[in-house]
């Protein structure tokens, strides 16, 4: 039986949907040679994930999600076409790998390409907080997720570019009608102990400078800033930007090569704790940050969900 109670489904060409091409270059610089020869290491020993299924009956007879190989760091991971309970073609594969960081999150959107085989979550941590993540269980979690219903988001993702924010970089705004709006927020949160009123708007529109003072130019200090923007395009929202603080760093190995973990703050909002997210590179450019400085860059966000909250 079909599950009524879904999220919101919206279904995208798959060439709108993105290639997983640029996301094997992070690992290899030979994809063509490399890829195959560790998908097929990951089919000498599988693991067969099973999400928030809780019996085989439960999973789609129609596909099998194949990770691999076993207990490796990094996880070889196939969405394979079945028929009559023999394995047909590779409909999808990417590469995945496991973050302790998990935070109940509800799915108000799932953006899944046209063959049904991989989707990108619109997650809701609360407080209307959003991230958008490639979901890498989609294949067997699709047919089970449920409206309105808490689970337990593992956040991690892969690093396209990164660097260091410099300490006190700042920004000059200068526009009179920007300087104003900043000047009254300002004061206008401070006369109600920093919580905004119903008719905040009306009020920035009918605020006047008291002196000269509040018509110069405002100096924003951003080199503390913790910041998430999720991608533009419908299918390619995981593609993300960032900018945060790093509160973790550790390292493993896959192949025979090192990746740097970073632990940091994807999205800090006054008065909650942050939510974090686990970042993997193995750029050596980008090994030497440090725990406490702030960095920023473009990831790749993935998502795992195994349980209900």
């Amino acid at each position: 039986m079909k599950n009524q109670n879904r999220p919101e489904v919206i279904t995208i060409d798959d060439q709108n949907f993105g290639s997983h091409v640029e996301h094997w270059n992070l690992l290899t610089d030979e994809p063509c040679t490399e890829v195959p020869k560790w998908l097929g290491l990951a089919l000498d020993a599988p693991v067969m994930p099973m999400g928030l299924c809780q019996a085989e009956s439960d999973m789609d007879q129609a596909s099998w999600l194949i990770q691999g190989p076993y207990k490796a760091p990094v996880q070889m991971t196939q969405v394979v076409a079945v028929a009559n309970n023999k394995p047909q073609s590779v409909k999808t594969a990417f590469p995945s790998f496991e973050s302790p960081y998990k935070v109940p999150a509800s799915i108000e959107r799932i953006i899944c390409n046209t063959s049904n085989s991989q989707a990108v979550l619109r997650l809701n941590l609360g407080s209307n907080t959003i991230v958008y993540a490639f979901d890498t269980l989609y294949s067997v979690n699709r047919e089970h997720y449920e409206k309105d219903q808490s689970y337990q988001a593992q956040l991690n993702a892969w690093a396209y570019e990164l660097e260091v924010v410099s300490d006190h970089e700042q920004l000059v705004v200068d526009d009179p009608a920007s300087i104003k709006h900043h000047r009254a927020l300002n004061d206008i949160l401070a006369a109600h102990d920093g919580v905004a009123p119903p008719n905040l708007q009306e009020q920035i529109e009918a605020w006047e400078p008291k002196s000269d003072d509040d018509k110069e130019p405002v100096t924003v200090d951003f080199s503390k800033m913790v910041a998430y923007l999720y991608g533009e395009n419908m299918g390619q929202e995981d593609e993300a930007w960032f900018q945060g603080n790093i509160v973790g760093k550790t390292s493993m190995q896959f192949m025979d090569q090192d990746y740097t973990l970073y632990d940091v703050a994807l999205i800090h909002d006054e008065d909650q704790a942050a939510t974090l997210i686990r970042i993997a590179t193995k750029n050596a450019a980008y090994k030497k940050f440090q725990i406490g400085q702030f960095i920023r860059g473009n990831l790749w966000i993935q998502v795992n969900i195994y349980t209900k909250n």
